[in-house]
């Protein structure tokens, strides 16, 4: 259930700039979102291996650590990016919400490490949830940039 959870994460952020790739006027912003994109995927993809049915909570918190690393990072590339007059209001949205995921994997680490089934249930549904919470926002988000980019 978590490795489902996780999963989607790649593909919501995997959105980030798909849109903005054919935009020719500012190329030098969509570069640097593509960038750090195409570093949040390759993270992504090096960690899905340590997601199995059989992995431990132990691990299961390794890795979700692990993800959260990736997710930080991932902001922290995208904190450096200069967006392009009359963006720099929907290029923080963009930030925050990157981060938002961030810690709603911090928050899920935590309450997956228990020992009551229900809750570890709860948690799981909540971090579904989340997925799917951000995953909306973000392309609202890619969308607004991209309809601001095309003027």
């Amino acid at each position: 259930m978590r490795a489902r959870a996780v999963t989607l994460t790649v593909l919501l952020l995997a959105a980030l700039v798909s849109g903005c790739g054919s935009q020719k006027h500012h190329d030098g912003y969509v570069q640097a979102l593509n960038r750090a994109q195409d570093g949040l995927t390759e993270r992504f993809r090096a960690l899905q291996s340590r997601i199995t049915p059989t992995s431990s909570p132990q691990q299961d918190a390794r890795t979700l650590r692990a993800y959260e690393a990736a997710v930080g990072a991932t902001v922290t590339d995208l904190r450096k990016v200069k967006p392009p007059a009359g963006l720099d209001a929907l290029h923080r949205r963009l930030v925050e919400q990157v981060a938002g995921y961030g810690a709603a994997l911090r928050t899920a680490r935590g309450q997956l490490g228990g020992t009551d089934p229900q809750g570890i249930l709860a948690a799981q549904g909540r971090l579904r949830a989340t997925v799917t919470q951000t995953g909306t926002r973000l392309n609202a988000t890619i969308q607004a940039i991209n309809q601001k980019l095309r003027g």
